[in-house]
């Protein structure tokens, strides 16, 4: 081989891979796309909720789950996924419903920040009337 014919030949080269390596990061994007629409919505509603999970240690974990509106408690780990009690009793049900009603109106940041104030200042009050309790 030539020295002249070795330039255009790895020019091509190059050329055909920075292609192939274009096209796949595209098809990987729209991958994306579309499975994360696709994940468990039909009309604008999530058909499976994770309501709350606990980790146990390294792929481990009990989740707390919503699948059309039965709620049930799974074990999963590295190997399987294993149901571990269906909820049905009516009064854990509720009580699970208020829980979720006091995270879905979490308050503020500005709300938590006048909390602190307020309750940081009526700390200060009482132990400035103790230091004058004190002194008196």
């Amino acid at each position: 081989m030539n020295s002249p014919e070795l330039f255009p030949s790895l020019l091509k080269i190059i050329s055909a891979l920075a292609v192939t390596v274009g096209v796949m990061i595209v098809v990987a994007y729209l991958f994306k796309k579309i499975v994360k629409k696709g994940g468990g919505v039909i009309n604008g509603r999530e058909l499976i909720k994770i309501l709350s999970a606990k980790y146990l240690g390294p792929k481990s974990s009990i989740m707390l789950i919503d699948v059309l509106g039965k709620i049930m408690v799974v074990g999963i780990s590295s190997s399987k996924i294993s149901l571990l009690t269906e909820i049905v009793d009516s009064e854990s049900l509720e009580q699970l419903k208020d829980v979720q009603g006091q995270e879905g109106k979490s308050a503020s940041f500005s709300d938590c920040l006048k909390g602190l104030l307020k309750s940081s200042s009526s700390k200060l009050k009482a132990q400035s009337s103790k230091i004058e309790g004190q002194d008196a």
